[in-house]
């Protein structure tokens, strides 16, 4: 049995029902190839091995590798990475059709961001992370958030079950949830730097009406009144935010010499 290592955001999932949920959830075939996130001991890596045609199955933590690779002797169809999954080459990202984990709190934006901005994106992204933060990514108006708002552009996101701190070892302090992303394949005009930047601008201040945020001309042009707050506007609200300040942008564009697409 392995260390805990609490720097690395350790909490092993030990029950089996709730592996076979994870992976029911993704909806995996022999089709498709599996990114999986934090691997560990291969608890998880064991049900995808069955039903995917490949899965590679990263883990951070080196001391796992030995425990991790005899526990998966002879899956033919996994590729065990020892790499941190947020430096992950982007390439070795679009190998995969779906991406799966029960992954560390601590990387749960960052990981998700990396995921949504890549050009390649999967089909879809099924995670067991902290409830709180699974609850502010399908937050809806007047509740909505910035992840949830930047999460609904590239998809559609749901709670799947909620999870007790009995399901790891060692237990953690909170509830987990799984959540399931099922990602557009769509391709939209928005560029998502920009976007993301946007909604950071927002949601800066989320107590304060959105006419501390943004311009009046610009939240006339696009429809939005002034007196709401930024959980309050829907997805196709931001949409239209973002296309009045790129029109405005464009008429300043020679006057200011360029800049700054959003000033923050």
């Amino acid at each position: 049995m392995s260390s805990i290592k609490k720097q690395l955001g350790q909490n092993f999932l030990v029950d089996q029902n709730v592996v076979s949920d994870l992976i029911e959830s993704a909806r995996i075939d022999k089709n498709d190839v599996v990114l999986e996130v934090g691997a560990g001991e291969g608890a998880v890596t064991k049900g995808l091995a069955k039903t995917a045609g490949k899965v590679i199955a990263v883990e951070i933590d080196q001391d796992l590798i030995p425990q991790l690779k005899e526990n998966l002797k002879g899956a033919k169809n996994v590729e065990i990475v020892n790499e941190d999954i947020l430096k992950l080459d982007p390439s070795r990202y679009t190998l995969a059709t779906k991406i799966v984990g029960s992954i560390p709190y601590q990387i749960t934006s960052p990981l998700i961001h990396k995921i949504l901005k890549l050009k390649k994106r999967p089909e879809s992204v099924t995670f067991i992370i902290q409830k709180e933060v699974a609850e502010k990514i399908v937050a809806q108006p007047p509740k909505a958030t910035y992840l949830s708002n930047f999460v609904s552009h590239f998809g559609e996101a749901r709670i799947i079950r909620i999870i007790k701190p009995s399901a790891f070892r060692p237990a953690p302090k909170v509830d987990s949830a799984i959540l399931h992303i099922q990602l557009s394949t769509n391709h939209s005009s928005l560029i998502t730097h920009h976007y993301a930047a946007l909604l950071h601008r927002g949601f800066a201040s989320p107590r304060k009406m959105i006419k501390h945020r943004f311009p009046a001309a610009v939240l006339e042009q696009a429809s939005i009144q002034s007196h709401l707050r930024p959980a309050h506007l829907s997805k196709e609200d931001w949409r239209n935010l973002y296309r009045a300040l790129s029109r405005a942008h464009e008429r300043d564009k020679e006057r200011r010499g360029g800049g700054t697409w959003v000033e923050t």
